[in-house]
């Protein structure tokens, strides 16, 4: 074979190459954006006009959803979940904790915890937080700061405010009075404490925020006297945000 027909054959299987490399068809499988039109609680979705099987960590689709799909060289389709966008995805939680414990003295003035606080984009979260509280002569006061306009209510689990853990076996945590209502996110609850200021106690506070414009989240409080002792929230403390509607 001439140096010119080797040439030309090497220039054809290159182009050939190219050609594959860039038809779907050839190739025999593929994977490309589509937006889903449809939803099936079998565990399909439909996507641009394809039915699609849903891998499982695709969780909770929803029509409007931007995701990728895949194809097998046999034709078959799945859908491997949602693209990243500027709205959280739904039923993935996030969650913040504190490194380390914060305590406050002598105030009494509502300020949000330097470590529990999320932003929470539109939408409907579920909001968790788990807090280790401690205080002496000022207990804790804790209250939610949401996004404005944001709308729901939270529930609390925790020592009464009434609840003194100076003699066994409340100092250790144990029998002592508790509370548990639901209120206002602006609602002060108050907390006990145990015996002094650095054995904790342990509280929940949980509710379903609806958010009509984006901002944060955050566990706020003080102290309910103003006291040189301090009042402690906890190394460990922390709190998640899922978002679910």
């Amino acid at each position: 074979m001439s140096s010119a027909a080797q040439d030309l054959a090497a220039a054809l299987q290159r182009q050939a190459v190219r050609k594959v490399t860039s038809a779907p068809t050839a190739r025999g499988a593929d994977w490309r954006m589509a937006t889903v039109t449809a939803v099936d609680p079998a565990g399909t979705v439909t996507a641009d006009g394809i039915i699609c099987r849903r891998l499982e960590t695709y969780t909770n689709p929803a029509v409007g959803d931007l995701i990728i799909i895949s194809q097998s060289g046999a034709g078959s389709w799945i859908a491997l979940g949602r693209t990243a966008s500027a709205a959280a995805a739904l039923g993935v939680p996030v969650h913040v904790h504190k490194p380390a414990a914060t305590d406050r003295t002598s105030t009494t003035a509502m300020a949000a915890d330097p470590h529990l606080s999320l932003q929470l984009n539109t939408g409907v979260w579920l909001v968790e937080a788990h807090l280790f509280v401690g205080g002496a002569a000022g207990l804790m006061v804790t209250q939610w700061a949401v996004p404005s306009g944001a709308t729901g209510l939270k529930g609390v689990q925790g020592p009464a405010s009434t609840a003194a853990g100076d003699a066994a076996p409340q100092n250790a945590g144990d029998g002592i009075l508790g509370r548990f209502g639901s209120h206002g996110f602006a609602t002060s609850v108050t907390y006990g404490r145990r015996n002094v200021f650095s054995n904790l106690l342990y509280a929940v506070e949980t509710g379903t925020v609806t958010v009509t414009t984006p901002g944060a989240c955050a566990i706020a409080w003080a102290q309910s006297t103003s006291s040189t002792t301090a009042t402690r929230m906890g190394q460990g403390s922390w709190m998640r945000a899922t978002r679910i509607g």
